[in-house]
Formats: C-alpha cells, structure tokens, sequence
C-alpha cells in the first residue's frame, strides 16, 4: 500500500518465515527501509522479491550478502529452510519517500518501538541482525542492547558488532549490529573501511569447495578493479560480507539444532 508518500509492507512469506501461523523464527533482521519504496510495488519486504528491481540496491545487496554468507553453497533445500525461518521487519513499520522523511524518523521509531518488541517476543528469534543506527538505537531503547551506534561504530572497521542478550522469557538471543545495505552508505562510509588483507581474511574462512565458489562469485560481482562507482561498490560489498559471514555462521549454527516452532 503506498499513501501519502509513505510505502507499507509486509514481511514476505513466500521466501520468509510465514507470519500468518504461529510460528517461531530462527533469525530476525531489522532495517530502516529494507526496500526503500519497493514495498509500494510489492506489497513486501523481501530482499528476494525486491532484488528483482534494478533500482532498489539496498534489497540487492542484501540478497547477495544472504547468498555468498548464509547459503554459501548449499542445495535449494537447505537454502530455503534458512529463508522459511527468516524474518525481515522496518525499525520504523513502514518506507517513506519523501524529501521530508528524516523529520518523521525519530518519532515514527519511538511510535513503533512496541511493535518490534512484541515482533521479536512473539517470534522469539535465536539471532537478531540490526542493520544501522536507527535499527540499533530501536533495539537499545528496547533493552536488547546495551551499548548505542555511536559507542561501537568504530568496531564496525575491522568486524561485525554483537551482543548477547535476552528475551522476556529468559531464552538467549545472540544480537548483530552491521551497517545499512542502501547505495549511499556501502559506496560511501563502508568503502572507506577496505583494505586488500581483507579479501586474504575471506579467503582463509573455512567451507567446502561450493562454499568457496559463492565467496569467489560473490568477490568476481563485487570487483574492486572496474570503474570508480563500481569499485566503490566492491570495497564497500567486500567489508559488509566480513560482517555477515559471522552473521552467517551463526544463523547456520542456529539451525543445527533448531528448536520447537510450537
């Protein structure tokens, strides 16, 4: 639905976890926009629906990163099961167009913030993954986390961000800060963060011969040699799948021993 400049969704349950049953998630991501205004076309938020559009880099890049750190080279089946028990949600419940967005952030968050925090209740995730300040800052007014973006945004050059915290019920959730998956801040802030001995880092992650094919497609897509905009890109990409092959590994240990979805 797309009214008044603002986009609303809702999180997909073709490729996610179905949210229509009572069901519990393995993993939970938490973006400002995760699809920028796509949602106003689809009517989700899926960054596997939403890649489809050219335009909208945020959910393309977040697909790709899913792909090379997530899946890496598992079969369909596998794959799929990481999806079925993923959840996306908006730290802010909706997209907003307008010139004007930034004066309805801080409000719209504080207005929403019970809402995600029933989300994640009910849900009850192993991991939640928060992608930028304003997911971040949602979380640790929430009590999920205990330090702010800006007292670990320094941390974020050399890797992911985490925590462990809790849910009301007592269960343990495992929190991961990253940055936002949006053009601007991967070509710009994250790029600045590349060096070469990070793709020697990747490259010395363990896996098996298919998961070092999606790493070497995910690097060849992300090249840091093409032309300035895309070379920004790739070194932005580079540093971002750093973070989420972390990410990764953990949402693959959750699923080791998955629990009750009662």
């Amino acid at each position: 639905m797309y009214e008044d400049g603002f986009a609303f969704g809702t999180s997909c349950h073709k490729h996610g976890l179905d949210w229509r049953k009572a069901r519990r998630a393995i993993s939970l991501q938490i973006m400002q926009d995760p699809a920028d205004t796509t949602p106003a076309h689809s009517g989700r938020l899926c960054f596997v629906c939403n890649s489809e559009n050219p335009s909208d880099h945020t959910a393309r890049h977040a697909n790709d990163l899913w792909a090379a750190a997530v899946v890496r080279g598992d079969n369909a089946e596998r794959a799929s099961r990481y999806l079925s028990a993923h959840y996306w949600t908006n730290a802010l419940m909706h997209g907003d167009s307008s010139a004007s967005r930034m004066l309805h952030i801080r409000a719209a968050r504080q207005c929403c913030g019970s809402v995600l925090r029933d989300q994640i209740e009910s849900l009850r995730p192993k991991i939640i993954v928060a992608c930028g300040k304003v997911a971040v800052t949602s979380l640790m007014e929430l009590r999920f986390l205990r330090r702010s973006w800006d007292d670990f945004r320094t941390h974020l050059r050399d890797g992911v961000y985490s925590e462990q915290s809790a849910l009301n019920s007592g269960e343990p959730v495992k929190v991961f800060c990253t940055y936002h998956t949006a053009a601007r801040v991967v070509n710009q802030t994250v790029a600045a963060f590349y060096s070469t001995s990070m793709v020697t880092n990747l490259k010395r992650m363990g896996g098996n011969p298919k998961d070092h094919q999606a790493l070497d497609q995910f690097l060849s897509r992300y090249s840091v040699a093409a032309n300035k905009e895309k070379s920004s890109e790739g070194r932005g990409m580079r540093v971002l799948l750093l973070h989420w092959r972390e990410i990764g590994d953990a949402i693959r240990m959750a699923h080791s021993a998955p629990r009750s979805y009662t």
